[in-house]
This record gives structure tokens, sequence and C-alpha cells, in this order.
């Protein structure tokens, strides 16, 4: 049930990213304000999630969960329909793009409990011994509904560009009825003195600055905004470079994006779950597959050769994510889970917040020029990896 929470959640974030460029092009926004949409959203998210992972310590993992689900399914709803006025040109302009970043960050701000509740969750049932192979399901999952987003996306695009978003909020609707119904309650005892409203936002947020996880925060921050950088950019350059309709690069950045999962995916299985890398390993052997893919990416001028550099960065993240989210919860007490497991899970949404608008802009300027950028970025990268492995030796 965690697990299927986890690869819902996955499937609508990836669906909606993989929409955006076609859905930005077909209701006239450029590519800045598309940037602008996922970059607010971001900054609220990873304000919300440590301090959602704060609360799951005194309201309990499950509730948090299931309150996460359900503000995803309605937050999605609102979004969808601020889209669909939009393309039937009831609204268009600056109120379309303030509907869009309205209801984005009122989205986001709920549904960062999913995240943070579930890493506390799994941290909750599994020893130091198996927190690296415990993080890496949670990643797969989290691929899981990475392939299945894309694909689905691209497919219910055919009938109509916003149709895939009402998908995701009947989905992660009925997903929070199940996980109210049947998720057996963590094994954590909730704290019995519950905290103010400043009191929570206070605690949350201090995670960011425990000087315990700033290495591990930063590292996290640089390999998603690597990947926000060329997510949010392929769809762009699939529709100028290979002149394709909205709905076509649509298509195509979902098949794209599922490969790259199904490689994630795959690594994972493999490499965390078979051979039990450390999480040392795993983080060194992320930087030179980003790397690689970006390298491609800004040399290659087919699509396929453009797709398989997106395996490579997939792969990476894959490699990536679960490492961060271990060495994170090997660092604390069980009495700091929640907290760190929220800081965690809000590595993607900071780098989803400058990665789309610098993205963005620089693709404006020229169309390579964010590949060149995520090249720039394993420098610093391999530098972090570096002292990662010091400080664990």
């Amino acid at each position: 049930m965690l697990l299927a929470a986890v690869a819902v959640t996955a499937l609508g974030q990836t669906l909606v990213f993989t929409l955006l460029p076609s859905l930005g092009r077909a209701t006239g926004l450029a590519e800045m304000q598309v940037g602008l949409i996922i970059s607010c959203s971001s900054l609220v998210f990873a304000l919300a999630s440590p301090v959602w992972g704060t609360l799951s310590e005194s309201l309990g993992r499950k509730r948090v969960l299931v309150i996460g689900l359900s503000g995803y399914s309605l937050g999605t709803l609102m979004f969808s329909l601020v889209f669909d006025a939009g393309l039937h040109g009831w609204v268009s302009g600056t109120a379309l793009v303030a509907g869009l970043v309205i209801s984005r960050m009122l989205q986001a701000a709920i549904m960062a409990a999913t995240p943070a509740a579930a890493a506390a969750y799994t941290a909750d049932i599994t020893t130091p011994e198996q927190r690296t192979r415990g993080m890496g399901r949670i990643g797969a999952a989290n691929n899981l509904g990475t392939v299945v987003g894309p694909v689905s996306g691209g497919i219910l695009a055919a009938v109509a560009l916003v149709f895939p978003l009402y998908g995701v909020a009947i989905i992660t609707g009925l997903m929070a009825v199940l996980m109210a119904l049947f998720l057996p309650p963590s094994p954590h005892v909730p704290t019995e003195r519950a905290l103010s409203l400043g009191q929570t936002l206070r605690k949350g947020l201090s995670a960011y600055a425990d000087p315990r996880l700033r290495d591990l925060l930063l590292t996290g921050v640089m390999l998603f905004m690597s990947f926000a950088l060329i997510q949010q950019t392929l769809g762009f350059l699939f529709q100028d470079h290979f002149a394709m309709s909205p709905e076509g690069a649509a298509r195509a950045l979902g098949l794209t994006m599922m490969a790259a999962a199904i490689t994630s995916l795959l690594g994972q299985l493999i490499v965390v779950q078979w051979l039990k890398a450390a999480p040392t390993v795993l983080i060194i052997m992320a930087i030179p597959a980003i790397g690689a893919g970006a390298v491609i990416l800004w040399l290659a001028d087919a699509q396929t050769i453009m797709s398989l550099a997106v395996l490579l960065i997939g792969l990476g993240l894959g490699f990536g994510m679960p490492a961060i989210m271990a060495l994170a919860s090997l660092r604390v007490s069980a009495e700091e889970q929640g907290r760190v497991a929220g800081l965690a899970s809000a590595c993607p949404a900071l780098g989803f917040i400058l990665g789309p608008l610098v993205g963005t802009g620089l693709y404006t300027l020229d169309h390579r020029w964010p590949y060149l950028l995520v090249m720039g970025l394993t420098v610093p990268l391999a530098y972090l990896a570096w002292r990662l492995v010091k400080n664990s030796g």
C-alpha cells in the first residue's frame, strides 16, 4: 500500500511535467511562464515537506499520507479546470498564468505530505542495515509511477491534452480512500504533546540549517536541478527542432521519460536491491551517468540519440536519490526521522525551483545551453561525492 501511494504520486507528477510544455504552447504561454508554474509550486513543496514530516511525528504517518493524497487529488482537479478554461479561451494571459500558479502552489502545499510520510514510514519499518534497500524500494516505486505516467499521459492526450490530468485527480483520490481503509499504522508511536503551528513550522524548517545534512541536501538539489533543466526543455526542443505538434511532442517526451524511468528502475533493482551497493557507491555512479547524458544531449542531432542520453540521466538519478535518503536517515535518531524524511523529500522540489526557470531562460537564448549547464554542474557534484566518501570512510 505504501509503495502504491508513492507510485501514484510519481505517476501524477511525471504526467504533469510531460504535458506542461504542450499545454503551455496550446494555451499561448511562453516557455518562461511554463517554468514559473513549476518553480513556484516547487518552492512551496520544499517549504512544506519538512513541516509535514514533523507533523507526522505527532499526527502519525498514515494520517499524513492520507492528507497528502487527498490534497493532491483536489489540487490536480483545480489545476485541470484552470487549464481547461485556457484551452477553451475562457481565460488567457496574466489571468491564466496566475490561476495556474496559484492552483499548483495550493496543491503542492498539501501533496508534500505524501513523500515525507512515506519515507518516514519506511525508516520506521527498516533497520539501519536495511535502510538503503528500503529507500531503494521507495525509489523503485517512484520509478514505476514514472514509467506509467508518461506513456499513459501520451496516450490519453490524444483524446484531449488536459484529459490525463482529470485521470490523475481520480486515481489519487481513490488511493487516499484505500490508504485510509487498508494501510496498517506505522510502528512509530506518535508523540502525545502536539506542537503549535508556529513550533511545527520552526522545527520543520530548522532541518535546512542542520549541519549534519547540508552536504546531502546540496547534492540532492543539484542532482534534481540537472534533471529539471533537461525535463522542462526537452519537450520544447522536440517541438522546435523536429517540427512536432504539441500532442506529438507530449507523446515523444512521455515515451522518453518512460524509458528513462525503466532504466532507473532496473538500475535500482540490480545495484541497490540485488548487489546491495553502499550509498556512497551509488552517489559516485550517479554523477558520471548524468554528465555523459548531458554531453550527448549537447552534441546529438537525432531524437533517438537524445532519448538514449535521457536514459543515462534517469539511471544517474535512480542511483542518487535512494542514496541521499538513506544517508540522511542514518545520520539522525529515530525521533528525527519524520523531519529528515521531509527534508530529503524536498530535494526534488528544491531542484525544480531554479531548474525550470533557468532551463527555459537559457533555452530562449540557445536550445542547447541548458545541457551545457548540466555538464558544468557535474564538477561541484563530483567534489561533493568525494566529500561524502571521505566523511563516511
